[in-house]
């Protein structure tokens, strides 16, 4: 705090010294920058503490390279829903490390498959304006509600705001596939950007854990459109200026002298569905609402963190209408031995279950039960991964 205090009197105490403005306006500059990076780091410092206490952050060394790196209890109120329908899923199992990215097409740059932490991901490989887009014989494929989400890797930042950042901008647009109309970048500690225009700011929002990977997901219905970052929603806008039929990414980098080393980026998972994720109308109308949007890890039944806004959802039904009462019904793809198939599903919707109990919902008015790969709305023979995706869901059943 003194060395603070010391910066302002000096700041204040320039200001009394007649000099060359030019040279003034520098050191007047540089005094409030270093202020307030101190500042920046007081709060962070206190900041990291009381998560701490409240058992939130992680240290670098318990980092799994997971998503899943925050505890539940800060999802709470993540209120993102995914489309139902999935049209194109890429978690790049079946790609080859230092190959092109099969289902995707190239449109300026390069980009190629690399394994960040054992896990296979997508990076482009020209520093700047690495545009890609998924393979899709219809052009217009993004129906009138749709969901897109996938996760991104943050590498530690410059603490220069502009002299160094990591671009992940969007294109949600069949007029023009080479300009992005989302900038979404990465700016020293916090998220920055743009939708559409400068009219419509992203806000700034923490980049959180640094060296580790976030999860971006966006809906559009019929004009809405939404954005989050983890947990945080970053755009909330009334209505788009420009219709979305096509989805595109560009990724690049931007780095100065100052900051030796170059900075990591790439992308993974990547889940396109059409549906606008209107659960409550679903379970109004057809008794029942099934979804693909609860995530698990390949083969276990922890549900993962972006998976809460439909927990919450249904959490909310329930507190709400406290005599509707529901099943779970847990299904798998084809995919491995019929007999674990069907233990997982029967776990994985008792995790779905305590995922709802934690949360107040008396576990009395929730019965489970999982059926593997008995119900598949996609057979084997014809089965693509896009179909598998569909076919592991969760469905609840009001009773």
């Amino acid at each position: 705090m003194k060395r603070i205090v010391t910066l302002l009197a000096t700041t204040i105490f320039l200001h009394s010294i007649p000099c060359n403005a030019q040279i003034w306006d520098k050191i007047k500059k540089r005094a409030e920058e270093k202020a307030e990076e101190l500042l920046t780091k007081k709060r962070d410092k206190k900041s990291k503490k009381e998560t701490s206490k409240a058992g939130g952050i992680l240290s670098d060394e318990d980092y799994s390279g997971g998503v899943n790196t925050t505890p539940v209890e800060v999802w709470r109120n993540y209120k993102f829903v995914p489309g139902e329908d999935v049209i194109f899923y890429d978690d790049l199992t079946y790609e080859e490390v230092g190959e092109f990215p099969s289902r995707w097409d190239l449109r300026q740059g390069g980009a190629e498959v690399a394994t960040f932490d054992g896990d296979k991901v997508i990076i482009g490989t020209a520093q700047y304006e690495n545009t890609i887009l998924p393979l899709f014989n219809n052009k217009k494929y993004l129906s009138d509600e749709f969901t897109i989400e996938f996760d991104i890797y943050v590498d530690e930042m410059s603490k220069s705001y502009y002299n160094n950042w990591t671009n992940y901008d969007i294109i949600l647009s069949s007029n023009s596939l080479n300009n992005p109309n989302i900038d979404f970048s990465l700016r020293s500690d916090k998220t920055t950007g743009q939708v559409g225009s400068y009219d419509f700011q992203l806000e700034n929002v923490s980049l959180g854990r640094l060296k580790a990977w976030h999860h971006i997901a966006m809906s559009y219905n019929k004009g809405k459109f939404k954005m989050y970052y983890d947990e945080k929603r970053i755009a909330n806008l009334p209505r788009l200026n420009f219709t979305p039929n096509t989805f595109g990414i560009q990724m690049d980098i931007k780095q100065n002298s100052s900051f030796p080393g170059k900075a990591l980026y790439g992308i993974r998972n990547i889940r396109i569905a059409n549906g606008g994720g209107q659960l409550y109308k679903r379970i109004i109308s057809e008794g029942k609402y099934s979804t693909n949007g609860i995530h698990f890890k390949s083969g276990e039944a922890d549900v993962e963190s972006q998976s809460l806004g439909i927990i919450n959802k249904i959490v909310a039904i329930m507190k709400e209408y406290k005599d509707w009462n529901f099943q779970i019904i847990g299904h798998t793809d084809s995919d491995g031995d019929n007999a674990k198939n069907l233990s997982l599903s029967q776990k994985r919707a008792e995790a779905v279950k305590k995922a709802l109990v934690e949360q107040g919902i008396k576990k009395e008015r929730i019965t489970c039960i999982g059926k593997g790969e008995t119900e598949l709305l996609f057979t084997d023979a014809n089965a693509s991964i896009e179909d598998k995706a569909n076919n592991r869901r969760v469905e609840f059943l009001k009773q």
